[in-house]
Formats: structure tokens, C-alpha cells, sequence
């Protein structure tokens, strides 16, 4: 594919997955500018959800009442050819004072909105132009709403940043929205309310020559795009090539235990979308690394089984003889992280592979590739090595894929 017009690609998600595959991408289009066969980065339009409600993110939307900016900052820095203004609009805060934990670029991109009077969508657009972004970054719905999960025994968990940190470890059976209710953009409670796609985010998928969905948290990143209305459906409508990336990672209260098969059905359940291919790591991580995820991972688990404990003592001393539905609710809570804990002991579990013998996905063609790096995040301060999808790796494996597709080569 040498020759011809660059395909348009859309991608598909939000957060850190989403931002190290476009990161990808530049360094890509940046090393072979004169190869334009494939892809064509101005070309590009990545879809990302409008649902995450903590940290900076979450404070802005409750003081200002506009969508959650920190998605759409990381998108704007992953893919801006102004690399000096990178590490300011990255810039976080200290803790202490007001704006301890905010970031520079969701301060910018919040002002924008309120000086493009309310338009979230002027304010990518001037953001863009500020950090010269080739590509465009569009939001996957303009109304205001909040992620649910409903769990497996049917509890409802509002929120995208409690649905990995809910009490009851239940398994999530699927992901909805609901309006917002604070400030001016709030709806009236209704059963019947369907958050509605962009109208820039659908037609950007209709003329999709490649669908990429992924990398990210399967039910906070991926999900909040597939179940707004008319984004399923356009996908499923498309003639376009369809990518999944699958996580490296299993996630604590996401994806416990999941295979690619389970990440695979989950998308089907919610959005009923066919795949033609799926990209999945194969190298396994360094032991030390895979070691101090899962110490940590039970740390946290060990702090929760404390906690409902000493709940549970509390309550049989303070309200003896009426303290049934509570303890049985405790007893619940810890049995599950329990079976979690169990889990997350055995290193095998943390990473997701590709099993032959075991996942079954049909016609779909699965590509195995080394996609995987260390790398250091600081979480409340505290630098961790985590692992994560090297951008460079994988869009090196997701080239082959494009290269080799028969129906994209017709188009060359």
C-alpha cells in the first residue's frame, strides 16, 4: 500500500489507552512522512467518552457545570505538535491551595468552554489550534451524564470513578447512562432518557475506512462510547474495517479474571458490534513488576476486608439484636473480596492473554504481538511502575494488520 489515498481511521475510547495509541500513531506518521499509503494522521478523528468524574475532572464538573475535561486534555497532548506547551498543559498542581490537583489543560479547556459560551466543542477546537493537534478529537456526546453499572444482583453504581471501587464486588452485567442533575445542564429524572451521539462523532464513523475500539478500561472507557445512541449503530451500519485492542492488564473491580473472550462478549452483549480483528499482547511481564502489581492489588483488598470487619463488630456492639441485613450484607462484601484476593494471588490472572484452547471468538482473526511496557506513574504522589500498551509496538502490529487486510487493499 504504497500508493492512493490515506485511510481515515477512526478510533474509538478514552483515557490513558486511548492517548498511548494516537501517541502512537504521530510517532508513526512523524518517522515516514513521506509514506502516506496507510495513514494519514490529519485524517484522523478519535471518539472518546465524556463520563469520567473524578479527581480534576470531577471538581471542575461540579463547580462549573461543563463535560469532564481530563480525557480530552490527554487526547489534545497525544496527538500536539507544539511539544513545549506539552508539559505545561500536563502541568498538575500541588495539593495544597484551591487548585492543588488540577491540571493546566483542564483549567484551559474549561475556560475556553465558558468563553465559547458553554461549546465544548469550540473548545477542542481552540485547544487544538493552541497545541497545533493534527487529527481531530471529538467527544462522543454533548449532553451531560453520569456512567451507571448495574450489577449482577442488580445493584446500581453511579459514577464512573466508584463503579472499580464499589463496595459490592458483584460482577457488572452491563454499563448505562443517566442525565447529570447539577447545575443548568441537568435533566429531569426519566426512565426513557438515551444520551445521543454527536452529530460530528457519527458521521466521522460512516466515513470510517477503520474502526479501532480500544485500548482502555473495558466498562469505563470503552463502553461509555458504545451505549450512547447511535453509536452501535453506526458501527454496526459501517463497511469499515473493525479493530479491537484488547487490555494487557485485568482491572480490580472492571475485569477480574476476564479472558479476551470475556472482553469480546461483553462488547457484543452491550453493543452487538462484529469484530474483524483483535490485537492482543503475547510477552509476558517482567515477574518483578507482575509481583508488585498483585502485592498491591491485595494490600488494597486487605484494607477493604479490614474495613467491612470492623464494620461488622461495630454494628454487633452498637445494635445487637438488629443487625441482620447489614452483617449479611458484610459477610457478602468480604466473601467476595475474598474470592478477589484468592484471584489476585495467582500472577497468572493479572495478565490478559490470548488462550487457543480456551477463548472462543469464532471467525474473528486474532493478532498476538509484544505490545507491552513498564512505565511510571505518580498516583497520590507516590510514583508507580505499572504496565502498559507500548504505543510504539503497537502501532507497528496494527500496520501489519491494515497492510494485510484484503478489503483495505482494495482501496490502493
Amino acid at each position: 500500500m504504497e500508493g492512493g489515498s490515506a485511510l481515515r481511521l477512526v478510533c474509538i475510547g478514552g483515557g490513558t489507552g486511548l492517548s498511548s495509541l494516537l501517541s502512537g500513531i504521530k510517532q508513526y506518521t512523524d518517522r515516514t512522512p513521506g509514506r502516506t499509503g496507510i495513514i494519514d494522521i490529519d485524517n484522523l478523528s478519535a471518539i472518546v467518552s465524556v463520563s469520567d468524574d473524578g479527581g480534576s475532572s470531577g471538581r471542575l464538573i461540579q463547580e462549573f457545570d461543563v463535560p469532564p475535561p481530563g480525557d480530552i486534555r490527554k487526547l489534545l497532548v497525544a496527538l500536539s505538535e507544539a511539544d513545549e506547551l506539552d508539559s505545561l498543559f500536563e502541568y498538575r498542581f500541588s495539593n495544597d491551595g484551591h487548585l492543588g490537583g488540577h491540571t493546566v489543560g483542564n483549567l484551559l479547556l474549561t475556560a475556553l468552554t465558558e468563553l465559547n459560551g458553554g461549546s465544548f466543542p469550540k473548545a477542542i477546537r481552540a485547544a487544538s489550534k493552541l497545541l497545533a493537534v493534527r487529527g481531530k478529537i471529538i467527544p462522543v456526546s454533548l449532553n451531560y451524564t453520569v456512567l451507571c453499572a448495574e450489577l449482577a444482583d442488580g445493584e446500581i453504581v453511579r459514577g464512573e470513578s466508584k463503579i472499580p471501587e464499589r463496595e459490592n464486588r458483584e460482577p457488572i452485567r452491563r454499563i448505562f447512562l443517566e442525565p447529570r442533575e447539577n447545575g443548568k445542564n441537568h435533566h429531569p429524572p426519566n426512565k426513557s432518557y438515551q444520551c445521543t451521539a454527536n452529530q460530528e462523532a457519527d458521521d466521522a464513523i460512516v466515513n470510517a475506512d477503520v474502526i479501532i475500539i480500544g485500548p482502555g478500561s473495558l466498562y469505563t472507557s470503552i463502553m461509555p462510547n458504545l451505549v450512547v445512541k447511535g453509536i452501535a449503530e453506526a458501527i454496526r451500519s459501517s463497511k469499515a474495517m473493525k479493530v479491537y485492542i484488547c487490555n494487557v492488564m485485568s482491572q480490580p473491580g472492571e475485569t477480574d479474571g476476564y479472558s479476551v473472550s470475556d472482553h469480546v462478549q461483553a462488547i457484543i452483549n452491550h453493543a452487538n458490534l462484529s469484530i474483524d480483528y483483535i490485537i492482543a499482547n503475547n510477552q509476558p511481564a517482567p515477574e518483578t513488576l507482575i509481583n508488585n502489581y498483585v502485592q498491591k492489588e491485595l494490600m488494597e483488598q486487605f484494607t477493604r476486608i479490614k474495613m467491612h470487619t470492623e464494620e461488622a463488630l461495630s454494628a454487633l456492639q452498637e445494635h445487637p439484636k438488629h443487625v441482620t441485613d447489614s452483617l449479611l450484607n458484610l459477610t457478602k462484601h468480604i466473601s467476595q473480596l475474598s474470592d478477589e484476593t484468592k484471584q489476585m494471588a495467582d500472577p497468572s490472572k493479572v495478565q490478559i492473554f490470548y488462550d487457543r484452547g480456551q477463548d472462543n471468538l469464532g471467525d474473528i482473526h486474532v493478532v498476538e504481538s509484544d505490545l507491552i511496557r513498564d512505565t511510571v506513574i505518580v498516583e497520590n504522589g507516590v510514583p508507580l511502575t505499572v504496565i502498559r500498551h507500548d504505543p510504539e509496538k503497537l502501532v507497528r502490529t496494527l500496520i501489519k494488520v491494515l497492510d494485510n487486510h484484503p478489503k483495505l487493499q482494495e482501496k490502493f
